[in-house]
């Protein structure tokens, strides 16, 4: 070009080329395109799909820049695809295969434009049958690569749309079928390939092909008599839904392979993968099973396929019981057909429209899944877990699927117990809020189902559906509230319609006068509904309020049925609070006169609640209630007839009652009186035995049950109380908080949790403070034991001396001598039974303060919280600090470390100390903590007396810096004690 200068450097490279002889020049410019090549190659093998594209791109712009020689370019290319395509280097067979189909027809298109030496559909064929022969010496993995190869190359001519072109005769288009059909039959899992291969090819390009096109490989398939195996099947209903025509008569009844008449014959077919050719049925029916299928072949996926399109149910639930149910999970099948016959379900759970899900799921799958997973043993454990988890699956990414796929679990009652997994209670939990109605109307119908006759089973199935209503309430959160705002108006009182109906189902079974459900079911329900409330009292206040009324409203209506009615005083006490609650919410225009009368709204729903269940003294409660409320409705101060309420609540094993009473607690927490505070600390200052228990609950020695108010017996440390076996609101201990399962380490109303991991680290004395009760437990024992057999002796020690002076030791004796030892054995042992109860009280007696005292502290936790600016709060330091040092038990001490350790951070944190009036009172609390100290304890103990008395410091100092003086005075004289005293200076 004008203008423009050529380098020098560029005309030598130029003429240098130019005096190059031709033959020369021509190898030359095969050895860069070579070795460009060689790039390309190794760039189709990679793994990463956008690679292999660019590189199939650069192949054909490479063969297409090549003037020279382009067709012996293009068949060296083609041979070193087609070799390619037998490897199993990383993604060789994807990559190799999409540039082969694309030079394949680079090689028609010049073919038909008149090249000197054309590629033709015949040639191709023949070249890669044998580039692709594997030698007489391969192994059995080098045969199987090349086959493979084989295949992928038949794939990439299909998908070079060699069919559908003109130029392609019908002479070249037989041949090529031929050569397809022949490597389909010659192994089963090539007849697979080969058949997925041509279905899709069919499904997608193939869709455009001309008629006589198709019934070229009609014939082909039915040359090889492939027409009767499972893959020929695959093929022939997608053929005959486009080119009916093609298909040949006396193959399939009705040219129908999936008719009932072929039903027995496509069964050994889709089972055993045998081809039913003519004489072929006979070898097939001697051979037995046939190959066995390790999973699924692709004809399964196309067969279902088929049959969903069909839009029949009836004919897909008659194919699935013969082929499925009846075959392959037949209880005669092995476990191998078994195998297959869950990959198959599993299959179909995820694919099937949902009106076919009851027909998969169906007894035969469910009778294999619940057998095989009764025992981690068992040969099925792990593949009928496959199964559930798809289950799981469908129900998350299709919600509207939960009814169906429970209804079908739900059929064999405690589904999740016998398979070990929580495939119900996921799919509960999965379901969504339009299918939540009908899974209660379900577990209702499974409660009153009156078809099953052994009493026991009954009990056990509406056992679990008590537990699934339960969880189903439990578990439907937003975030951490409970499902039931998915649904609200725009006052927030309405309530889902599936949870009010869970609730009445709850109050039918619980106190409704049913034949089907037995007395002990019945209390099952009484407990889940209890538990129930429990879980919701989150809520917002009006929509609890909406709540109780509605299970309130059942309960009435269900006096009408009930076997036991409730007498007239409770039911006098039952109306009088019904009326209380509706007036509570009127007239209130402030937040606190709201927050107060929810509250009380709560105690009148939780304390009729009580009356219903007949529980011991709840009218005489709800009487008393009534008379708070009355007191502060007045304007009264009513927090200590509310304390001593809630108090009583407390001393009860019920979660709901803990939970209640923590929640009115934090409502009436600021108008506590001196008088209510002392209320609580007077039950932390109890002894922490029978006669501290006889004293705060003024019974007599003889009452141990639980009915007298007392916590249960059962139970151990309240801070650590978890759920029940059978999931009831009564709370046990087992070392750890469980609530639905999960570890619950906080205290109550986010109380500050324990701050000792240093201290306790170092605490050998608290650490093995239940060994060393243990210990003295055991020695107890052995002194129990020593003094019965001492009287025991004694009792015998006559007739014992009598037996030797005859010198008769090893004769039997008589029926008076038999006489003679009753009387005094009968007074041994009436005495021992005395000595046991009076033991099992004591140890009750203890539990039970220690119980209370803990619930006592969650209370005092959640005052310290919100009220530690009030002075009262400083009447708290010293009982919690003694109760440090006179508990028996470290989680107790720690508990109350944790309140006085939130006591004295909040105080801190907001930089508020109390001012308390008395100045004097203050020092002698100070000095009450310092005499704390010289009694001794753990070293826990030390922390708290320490903590407490600087506290103490600090508000004195704040109130007068002259305090200091007299504070400093104090503590020389505690440390001149602690010198001459080496108890209380190790302390």
């Amino acid at each position: 070009m004008p203008g423009l200068k050529r380098s020098r450097a560029q005309d030598d490279v130029a003429g240098e080329i130019d005096d190059v002889h031709p033959s020369r020049k021509r190898r030359l410019e095969f050895s860069k395109t070579d070795a460009k090549l060689a790039k390309i190659y190794g760039e189709l093998a990679e793994h990463d799909s956008k690679l292999r594209l660019q590189a199939a791109i650069e192949l054909l712009e490479t063969i297409k820049s090549t003037s020279s020689q382009q067709d012996e370019l293009i068949t060296r290319v083609l041979e070193r695809l087609i070799k390619g395509l037998c490897s199993s280097n990383k993604a060789a067979r994807l990559g190799f295969s999409v540039a082969l189909s694309e030079v394949v027809r680079l090689a028609l298109d010049r073919a038909s434009a008149g090249a000197p030496t054309p590629v033709d559909l015949t040639s191709l064929t023949a070249r890669c049958i044998e580039l692709t022969q594997p030698d007489l010496k391969a192994s059995g993995q080098q045969s199987r690569d090349c086959l493979l190869g084989r295949r992928f190359a038949f794939q990439s001519i299909l998908q070079s749309d060699a069919g559908l072109r003109k130029d392609v005769t019908e002479t070249h288009w037989r041949t090529f079928l031929s050569a397809v059909t022949r490597l389909a039959a010659e192994k089963d899992w090539l007849r697979s390939e080969c058949g997925a291969m041509l279905y899709e090819y069919l499904s997608s390009e193939g869709s455009k092909l001309k008629t006589a096109r198709v019934q070229a490989l009609v014939d082909a398939l039915q040359e090889a008599k492939l027409l009767e195996t499972a893959e020929g099947v695959a093929l022939w209903v997608l053929i005959a839904e486009h080119w009916e025509e093609t298909l040949p008569k006396g193959v399939w009844s009705k040219k129908d392979p999936l008719s009932s008449d072929e039903r027995a014959k496509l069964k050994r077919m889709m089972i055993s993968g045998t081809s039913f050719g003519g004489e072929d049925i006979v070898a097939a029916k001697k051979s037995g099973s046939g190959t066995r299928q390790s999973r699924p072949t692709p004809a399964w996926h196309r067969v279902l396929d088929h049959l969903y399109r069909r839009n029949d149910q009836s004919d897909f639930t008659r194919f699935w019981q013969d082929v499925v149910a009846g075959g392959l999970l037949a209880k005669a099948s092995s476990d191998e057909r078994k195998a297959l016959g869950l990959q198959i379900a599993s299959l179909a759970v995820s694919d099937a429209p949902e009106a076919y899900i009851g027909s998969v799921m169906d007894e035969a799958v469910m009778r294999t899944i619940v057998a095989h997973r009764a025992e981690n043993t068992r040969y099925l454990y792990d593949a009928a877990k496959q199964v559930l988890d798809t289950i799981s699956r469908r129900g998350k990414s299709q919600p509207t699927t939960s009814f169906i796929l429970l209804q079908q679990l739900l059929r064999n009652g405690a589904f999740d117990q016998q398979t070990r997994t929580k495939t119900v209670e996921t799919l509960m939990q999965q379901a969504d809020v339009d299918g939540l109605d009908s899974i209660v109307n379900l577990l209702h119908e499974s409660i009153f189902d009156r078809t099953i006759k052994d009493q026991s089973s009954l009990n056990s199935r509406q056992r679990v559906c008590a537990d699934l209503l339960l969880n189903m309430i439990r578990g439907r959160r937003t975030g951490q509230q409970p499902a039931t705002t998915e649904a609200s108006t725009d006052d927030g009182s309405e309530v889902v319609p599936w949870l009010e109906h869970a609730l009445r189902v709850f109050v039918e079974a619980g106190y409704q006068k049913s034949t089907c459900i037995s007395e002990t079911t019945r209390t099952t329900f009484r407990s889940r509904l209890t538990s129930s409330l429990a879980s919701l009292l989150v809520l917002p206040s009006q929509k609890l309020s909406t709540i109780f009324s509605a299970v309130l409203t059942a309960l009435a209506a269900s006096q009408k049925t009930t076997d036991a009615p409730l007498d007239k005083p409770s039911l006098q006490a039952l109306k009088t609070a019904g009326k209380a609650r509706k007036q509570l919410l009127k007239g209130s225009s402030t937040p606190d006169p709201v927050a107060a009368a929810s509250a009380f709204d709560i105690l009148f729903g939780l304390s009729m609640l009580q009356v219903y269940n007949g529980e011991p003294d709840s009218a005489e409660a709800l009487n008393d209630l009534q008379a708070s409320y009355e007191v502060w409705q007045e304007g009264e101060e009513a927090s200590t007839g509310l304390i001593e309420l809630l108090l009583s609540f407390l001393a009860k094993p019920s979660r709901l009652l803990r939970k209640l009473s923590e929640q009115v607690f934090t409502v009436f927490a600021k108008d506590m009186t001196a008088e209510s505070l002392q209320s609580l600390v007077d039950i932390l200052q109890q002894k922490e035995s029978l006669s501290g228990q006889q004293e705060l609950f003024k019974q007599d020695g003889e009452e141990d049950d639980n009915e007298d108010g007392a916590v249960s017996e059962d139970e151990e440390d309240d801070a650590e109380a978890v759920d029940i076996e059978d999931m009831s609101d009564v709370e046990l201990v087992n070392g750890a908080v469980l609530v639905n399962g999960v570890k619950d380490d906080e205290l109550a109303n986010g109380a500050t949790g324990s701050a000792l991991d240093e201290d306790d680290e170092s605490d050998e004395s608290d650490s093995s403070s239940d060994t060393s009760e243990d210990a003295e437990l055991s020695a107890e024992d052995e002194d129990e034991e020593t003094e019965f057999d001492r009287k025991l002796a004694l009792a015998l020690g006559s007739a014992a001396a009598n037996g030797n002076d005859s010198g008769s030791d090893d004769s039997d004796l008589d029926d008076d001598q038999m006489m003679a030892f009753e009387e005094p054995l009968t007074n041994v042992f009436r005495e021992q039974k005395k000595v046991d109860a009076q033991r099992q009280d004591n140890k009750g007696a203890k539990e039970n303060m220690i119980n209370f005292k803990n619930r006592v502290l969650d209370l005092l936790s959640i005052y310290v919280k919100s009220q530690y600016g009030d002075v009262l709060a400083l009447d708290l330091i010293l009982p919690l600090t003694m109760l440090v040092r006179t508990s028996s038990r470290k989680p107790t001490q720690e508990k109350a470390y944790a309140v006085l350790t939130q006591y004295f951070d909040a105080c801190t944190k907001h930089k508020s100390l109390p001012r308390p009036d008395d100045t004097a009172a203050c020092f002698e609390v100070l000095a009450a903590v310092h005499e704390e100290i010289k009694l001794g304890g753990s070293k826990l103990q030390g922390t708290v007396c320490s903590r407490s008395s600087l506290f103490l410091a600090k508000v004195l100092v704040a109130m007068d810096v002259e305090n200091y003086q007299m504070i400093g005075e104090m503590y020389l004289k505690l440390q001149m004690e602690c010198l001459r005293d080496s108890k209380v200076a190790s302390e």
